[in-house]
């Protein structure tokens, strides 16, 4: 791995000069409370190490240019008569790329509306401070999808920092991914508190019963985004898991700290980087070290060269169409049991991937490396019959088996079109090694399958479509990945692109819900489903002489509600 890390480090050096900044720009519109464009409003832009500013003046719809401008962080103050001076920070230019900065300016009355109520006169200049920063606008990061891969700030509407966004969902159904699944019924939540116009402060997991059993899992975030653009966070997440009547009868928990930071550097690459450091009991005391780390290069307004290196697979589809809190993308702990002793999963990515947007179709090509330990394999059926080597989840019908190593290489191509802002269309091409099981056809047995497990290449072929009708304000999602083998884990395991699906046949539905003026927010409800079709089990004969199953992505069914506020 070292002397890979070596090779990138070369390329990216040698990519560098070819790459040279170009020179960049920043626009926007400039507009009152109301909606109302501003014409002859001043917007200074500030750079680091220069005195004198760049100046630009609104024209008559509101909107102004400033062009021409190196790669870096800017900081913009607009202001115009009769109102209050806003100011923008770390407003981020790339190389060739365009910065969309979209600023509402207040008057001191509308700014008065955010005034907390008073306490106390010793609180008089603390209250002044805290409604001055109540009517600055806050950068958010959107796309551009007419100018390819560009950071796009917009300053938002004004509104009060220390607004409280969160989400709840109250959601039936398995998860079906083997021992520490998510109850099979249960709430799902995310809070989101701002502080002040820089950190941020969130509390999401999801918590339930299981067979009688509570279980869940609760994470604490906290992030903090630099005036250069660097944004540290630092999250606690903790899970706790009961199996009732299991012949292993131990229940999981663990506690994860995490921190990951993002940054640009000269406005052309973009590094996120960070670590996790678990610890885990389950019969005994287990931990680990999971560092994580990628690199985007842009090449150009619509190209995008990047290297990752993950040491967890990515969270399931099926999970984040219900949480779209960060619990949901946490990975779990993946354990399975050898001879009554625990085993932790221990993954190594890498991967090399380019990336190229030409109109309203988006490619890229990818080549990974993986190397797995202590694989952790997901089953269907009724193990009471197994003493040893197998941990059973009862709220699902799944169970968890170690399936060995697994080392393999591969390569993955993604083609995606936009045919319009209601259907988007996915194909994903995969060919790798994967952990594949014999075809006995029910009359192998359980005692040799470890034994006759292997790994094989694979193809994979995924199609995926994203939709939304508008008249009822329904986004659907259907995917389909088929295997060109009898393998029993994914091919190209540790994908995170668009393309990353769930095997077989797949949907997902949210549909709005109208809540009248009586309920506050946005109402949904929502079904996934996976494997639908019930495809790819492998099944084998236990001692007891049941059927048992080996599944890439054993079928699931979720529903539920979620309220957004």
């Amino acid at each position: 791995m070292a002397n890979r890390l070596k090779w990138l480090v070369v390329l990216l050096s040698a990519a560098m000069p070819v790459c040279a900044a170009t020179p960049g720009s920043i626009s926007g519109m400039v507009k009152s409370a109301d909606g109302t464009p501003q014409m002859g409003a001043l917007v200074e832009i500030f750079s680091a190490g220069v005195l004198q500013p760049v100046v630009a003046f609104t024209g008559q719809a509101g909107s102004f240019q400033a062009a021409s401008l190196p790669p870096g962080s800017y900081r913009l103050k607009v202001t115009a008569a009769s109102f209050l001076p806003s100011l923008v920070d770390n407003v981020v230019v790339r190389s060739g790329g365009r910065a969309i900065i979209n600023v509402t300016l207040n008057t001191l009355a509308e700014a008065i509306r955010f005034l907390p109520p008073r306490q106390s006169s010793a609180q008089d200049q603390d209250d002044w401070k805290w409604t001055l920063r109540s009517a600055a606008n806050r950068p958010i990061l959107r796309f551009d999808s007419d100018h390819g891969f560009v950071l796009a700030s917009s300053a938002g509407e004004s509104r009060d920092c220390h607004a409280v966004k969160g989400r709840v969902a109250f959601v039936a159904g398995a998860q079906a991914d083997g021992f520490g699944s998510a109850p099979d019924y249960g709430t799902s939540f995310d809070v989101q508190q701002a502080v002040f116009s820089a950190d941020t402060v969130s509390f999401d997991g999801r918590v339930g019963n299981s067979n009688g059993q509570p279980a869940g899992v609760f994470r604490a975030s906290y992030k903090h985004k630099f005036a250069n653009g660097d944004t540290p966070t630092m999250a606690v997440t903790l899970r706790h898991t009961a199996p009732p009547g299991s012949a292993i009868n131990n229940s999981l928990s663990s506690v994860a700290f995490t921190f990951s930071n993002t940054t640009n550097v000269a406005g052309l690459i973009d590094l996120n980087y960070g670590s996790e450091v678990q610890g885990v009991q389950f019969i005994r005391h287990i931990s680990g070290v999971r560092p994580f780390a990628s690199a985007a290069l842009h090449l150009g307004k619509s190209t995008l060269l990047e290297y990752r290196y993950a040491t967890a697979e990515p969270a399931s589809p099926f999970d984040h169409a219900i949480e779209d809190g960060d619990s949901g993308s946490v990975p779990s702990p993946r354990l399975s049991v050898v001879a009554m002793a625990p085993a932790l999963e221990r993954d190594r990515h890498q991967e090399i991937a380019l990336s190229q947007k030409h109109g309203d179709t988006k490619f890229q090509a990818a080549v990974f490396f993986d190397r797995v330990s202590n694989i952790a394999l997901t089953g269907s059926g009724d193990v009471s019959a197994i003493e040893s080597d197998v941990i059973p989840d009862f709220s699902s019908d799944t169970f968890t088996f170690n399936g060995g190593n697994l080392d393999t290489r591969g390569v993955r191509l993604v083609a995606e079109h936009t045919f319009s802002p209601e259907l988007t269309a996915l194909l994903d091409y995969a060919y790798g090694g994967a952990v594949a099981a014999p075809d006995w056809n029910s009359s192998g047995s359980w005692a040799h399958l470890r034994d006759a497990l292997r790994v094989e290449d694979a193809h994979s072929v995924t199609a995926k479509l994203n939709g939304l009708i508008p008249e009822s304000g329904t986004r659907w999602v259907a995917s389909y990945k088929w295997t060109s083998s009898s393998a029993i884990t994914p091919v190209d395991l540790f994908n995170s692109s668009p393309g990353h699906v769930d095997p077989y046949f797949s949907i997902v539905i949210r549909q709005p819900i109208p809540g009248g003026s009586f309920i506050p927010g946005h109402i949904e409800a929502l079904l996934d489903v996976r494997n639908l079709l019930a495809q790819g089990y492998r099944p084998f004969l236990s001692p007891d002489g049941r059927t048992l199953y080996l599944v890439q992505s054993a079928r699931g069914v979720r529903g539920g509600l979620a309220f957004t506020f």
